[in-house]
């Protein structure tokens, strides 16, 4: 008999330790808002001979960068939409307003092209 009880008691541990490893569902908060959350940036449309590439967002003002014909040019807005600066090139806007130029300049990510110079190079040794 006890060998039958040692044997009906393993069989429960078992049991029990089997039934708590069972997967259960988990209510997972979604960490990111949703797009009703998400504040719309009050933009002006453009009907000059600027094409607009994107807007950066600093603090309290709305910064749009353009592709213009002698290169990038800028709008800063406020987040109310009172224009602040409008199509500066970039060392105008680092004259009115070093701050925003210092963020643009952090913000850019450079050039993306693969000039000679700066084509990658193979930088392993052939071993004979």
């Amino acid at each position: 008999m006890s060998k039958a009880a040692s044997t009906l008691l393993m069989l429960s541990v078992v049991a029990v330790a089997w039934s708590s490893c069972g997967r259960r569902e988990q209510k997972v908060q979604p960490t990111s808002p949703s797009a009703a959350q998400i504040p719309q940036i009050p933009t002006a449309r453009e009907t000059g001979p600027f094409v607009v590439i994107g807007h950066l967002e600093h603090r309290d003002r709305i910064v749009t960068v353009k592709s213009g014909g002698q290169g990038p040019v800028y709008s800063v807005l406020s987040k109310d939409g009172k224009i602040l600066f409008e199509n500066l090139t970039g060392e105008q806007l680092k004259s009115e307003s070093p701050e925003i130029h210092d963020f643009i300049e952090a913000a850019t990510a450079g050039q993306a092209s693969l000039s000679p110079e700066l084509k990658p190079t193979l930088m392993m040794k052939t071993v004979r």
